[in-house]
């Protein structure tokens, strides 16, 4: 199970499963406004996932006839989309919170920056990844927080 179809796979019919050890993740200190897990598929799936489709889909048609076709800004759109795959193994496959802190906040950065340039070309395209934007910015506080709580622990291999 360690190619990312399984990984993505996993977190839709599996969003509560912990890779590795799933007491790992239980019995980290994390903020009070830690949402609970099963807001978590709820969030990729009803909002993040289709509203990034149609802000690509939005994207793609408005160049269609262009000569210039978007390459940099389809780069870093797919940059940060391995990146957010790359994190879930960081985080818990390898249960490295510090790590996860670095990957996630520059996973954030390239999702903004998508968001941008999407806009430079699309104003609906770019808005229509705002809410996945809203919703890493709670993840990667959330990375940030549990790292912060947890920094002096034994078990974090921060």
């Amino acid at each position: 199970d360690n190619n990312i179809l399984s990984a993505a796979t996993n977190q839709v019919l599996k969003p509560n499963t912990v890779p590795n050890n799933p007491e790992w993740y239980m019995n980290l200190q994390k903020p009070k406004w830690n949402p609970p897990g099963f807001v978590f598929p709820i969030m990729w799936l009803l909002i993040s996932k289709p509203t990034q489709l149609l802000a690509l889909r939005k994207l793609l048609l408005s160049t269609a006839s262009d000569d210039d076709y978007p390459w940099k800004i389809l780069a870093l759109y797919c940059g940060h989309l391995a990146l957010g795959n790359t994190w879930n193994k960081v985080f818990f496959g390898s249960q490295r919170i510090g790590l996860g802190v670095v990957v996630i906040s520059i996973f954030f950065s390239m999702l903004c920056g998508s968001a941008y340039l999407f806009r430079t070309i699309d104003v609906a395209a770019g808005n229509l990844l705002l809410p996945t934007c809203a919703w890493v910015f709670v993840a990667t506080s959330l990375n940030w927080s549990i790292f912060l709580l947890n920094k002096n622990e034994k078990n974090t291999n921060n």
